[in-house]
Parts: C-alpha cells; structure tokens; sequence
C-alpha cells in the first residue's frame, strides 16, 4: 500500500511539475522556453493554453477564439497546432502549426518554421504534408455542398511572442 501511495505521489508531482513553467521573470519567452515536454512517452504542453493563444495572436491576428491547442505529430515532427475562428468572420476558419524542435532532455521548443491555413467558405480547415498542405475538412457554412477552400501562408520567422504568463484583468 505505501509503495503504491509513493508510485501516485510521484505521478501526480511530475504531472504538476509538467504545468509548470520554469520562469522566474513572469514571462513566456520562446526563444528561452519550452512549449512541450516528454512525459510517460506522450508530448505534453509546458505552458497554459492561454499563453499560447496570446503568444500566436500577437504574431498573426487575425486569429480569433480558439477552440482547440493540442501538439499534434504530422509526417516526421511534433507540430504545435491551435485550431480557431477568423477573428473578422466566425464562419471562417484559421489552422496555425508551429513546429517543435527536441533538445537532449525530452524539451520541446517553438521552431522559426510555421504555417497558417485560412479558411474561404470553409468551416474547418487543417493541415497535412501529404496533401500538400492546407485543404478545407468541411463544406462551406451554411450551405452543404459547396466546398470551401483554405489558403496556406508559411514562414520561416518565429511567430510564438513573449508575453506575460499572467494577465491583469480589469
């Protein structure tokens, strides 16, 4: 019973210590900080979701309401993916996937390689290599159907922003 309550107790601290950034200065720099890690073989955020939504919207905003952050591994890489609503029309939709790159210890930073798939009457656009990129999940809104499309924007200069890990809120 004790060794099962010290197998828990370690779980639950390496959980913890996983949702934790190791900042003193109160910021999420990229350049200096993690966005995943390693943890029992599976790639989990460092960071809260909420400063990874307002790193990406500094960088490129006409991301709007975020529905959904997850590290995602597409062909060879680990891909730091935000799926979210334009943020001048809710019917459209914005992909955003940043690459990762490893270090020796199981860290993963945000690479200076991105891409960003817009949608056009398109209600859920994603990203895949083997399509050669961006392409539209689902009809346009509203009018089943119709297809929709996605245009894809790529760049090799870093979109992940410093930004404070708290906001004040007013």
């Amino acid at each position: 019973m004790k060794s099962i309550l010290l197998i828990w107790f370690y779980c639950i601290t390496n959980y913890c210590a996983a949702q934790q950034l190791p900042s003193e200065d109160g910021f999420f720099d990229p350049a200096r900080d993690p966005v995943a890690k390693i943890f029992n073989e599976r790639l989990r955020l460092l960071i809260n979701e909420d400063v990874v939504i307002r790193s990406i919207i500094q960088g490129l905003p006409r991301v709007g309401i975020a529905e959904k952050v997850e590290c995602q591994q597409i062909e060879d890489h680990w891909w730091l993916t935000l799926e979210s609503r334009h943020a001048e029309d809710m019917e459209q939709s914005v992909f955003v996937a940043v690459r990762l790159k490893p270090d020796k210890e199981g860290n993963y930073f945000a690479d200076s390689y991105w891409t960003a798939c817009t949608g056009e009457g398109c209600g859920g656009c994603d990203f895949k290599l083997q399509m050669d990129g961006c392409f539209c999940r689902f009809d346009k809104p509203g009018e089943p159907g119709t297809p929709g499309a996605c245009y894809q924007t790529a760049s090799d200069e870093p979109l992940l922003i410093k930004v404070p890990l708290k906001v004040v809120r007013k």
